[in-house]
């Protein structure tokens, strides 16, 4: 039963299996994919937008230049002293590879300087997803920069001396 299987797939390819050489090999993809370098955002339009977090609200416009900062018209170093706010905001650039495309510049004001480094993410990452949106937006969308959080302060009650705190019990 045996030979008569070796012997139909020698007569359907014509030569002796082990005989044949392989001369070529192949992959799934195209070599057209492999040769052509990755498609890399790059600094071509201007882009604006607003970002919001907690109490803060920033006015973000990018412009193709050198990666200059102002933000209220002082140096990103000068108005975020603090490297965790820092890092906040250059978040958006970093994960598109754009460090030092754009210049940003910044109108922000509320909130304290954790919100406001919040709003301007948002801010810098909505006007890089207008820029060019069906490049940016999937890499922002992942990273979770497009949404805002949505979290406030809770408002005091009355008879409360905070939100939530009430004032001492008293039994007597």
């Amino acid at each position: 039963m045996t030979e008569n299987i070796t012997d139909a797939t020698e007569a359907e390819f014509g030569t002796d299996t082990e005989d044949q050489e392989i001369t070529e090999y192949t992959s799934e993809s195209s070599a057209d994919s492999a040769t052509e370098p990755a498609r890399r955002p790059t600094a071509s339009a201007p882009g604006a937008a607003t970002g919001r977090r907690k109490q803060a609200i920033a006015r973000v416009r990018i412009v193709p230049g050198t990666g200059e900062w102002k933000v209220n018209g002082r140096t990103l170093e000068a108005y975020f002293p603090n490297k965790v706010h820092q890092q906040i905001v250059n978040e958006p650039l970093k994960v598109l590879e754009l460090d030092g495309a754009y210049d940003v510049l910044v109108r922000v004001h509320g909130g304290g300087p954790s919100g406001q480094a919040g709003a301007v993410r948002l801010g810098v990452a909505r006007s890089l997803n207008g820029v060019d949106e069906e490049l940016n937006r999937p890499t922002l969308k992942k990273a979770g920069f497009l949404s805002r959080d949505s979290r406030v302060p809770e408002r005091k009650k009355a008879g409360l001396k905070k939100a939530r705190k009430a004032p001492q019990y008293s039994k007597r």
